[in-house]
């Protein structure tokens, strides 16, 4: 297993005062925050809630800007042993990985630092990523939750990815048809060929699920599903 340093210290974290982004969402706290852990396995994970593109696209970079910071190790190691080891499937280049009645693909490209972001220098890397989902059925239809994504490299060092721009509704989907998610990321540049994007699918949370049914026990076959934490690995 690789060193617990999410990202590396020391690269990529940000000044005080700053571009619009930092600006607007304040200071930074200093040690960045760890992914959110996994749903209880006693209830399924709310509906997501549909935000404005043009809203979800600034609060992702300003997001992203404010977990650029490396936690300390105490806190990686507190988060990882709340977590199950997941279960990898390795996708090949340009291929899709289907869980559950849903297929999925994923394209990273570099790409240029946002306007007023103050982290451009030489020693970072923005990157820009793609993922596409398809419903195979009708079950698959139901299944609308975004994603858990994260870039890792060789070591198994992990990097935060924001959201920015989610074409995907909240509606059941068509079956067939693709749909869209764009997210973000700043790595080191010396990584930023070589890492990889972790995709782990939400199977649980349906659409269609009543409210009052959202926080009744997970049945068995539920509950190993959730131990599976099932992760699709895009190789580049």
């Amino acid at each position: 297993m690789g060193g617990p340093n999410v990202g590396q210290p020391g690269v990529g974290q940000p000044g005080g005062g700053g571009g619009p982004y930092e600006q607007a969402f304040g200071e930074h706290s200093g040690g960045g925050t760890p992914p959110e852990g996994p749903p209880s396995s006693g209830a399924r994970r709310q509906p997501p809630r549909k935000r404005s593109t043009v809203l979800m696209g600034v609060g992702a970079v300003a997001a992203l800007v404010l977990a650029v910071g490396a936690p300390t190790a105490d806190r990686y190691l507190f988060y990882k042993s709340g977590r199950p080891t997941p279960t990898l499937q390795v996708v090949q280049p340009g291929q899709a990985g289907t869980l559950e009645h849903v297929s999925w693909k994923a394209a990273i490209e570099n790409m240029a630092p946002p306007q007023g972001t103050k982290h451009n220098t030489p020693d970072k890397q923005w990157l820009k990523i793609t993922v596409t989902r398809t419903a195979n059925d009708q079950e698959g239809s139901l299944l609308t939750a975004k994603p858990e994504l994260s870039l890792h490299d060789a070591k198994d060092r992990s990097w935060h990815v924001e959201v920015y721009e989610d074409n995907t509704p909240t509606d059941p989907h068509k079956v067939g048809q693709p749909y869209t998610l764009v997210a973000l990321a700043v790595v080191p540049a010396d990584v930023a060929p070589q890492v990889e994007l972790h995709l782990q699918p939400d199977v649980l949370y349906k659409m269609n699920t009543p409210t009052k049914d959202l926080m009744k026990p997970l049945t068995e076959e539920e509950k190993a599903k959730t131990a599976r934490q099932d992760t699709f690995v895009f190789r580049r």
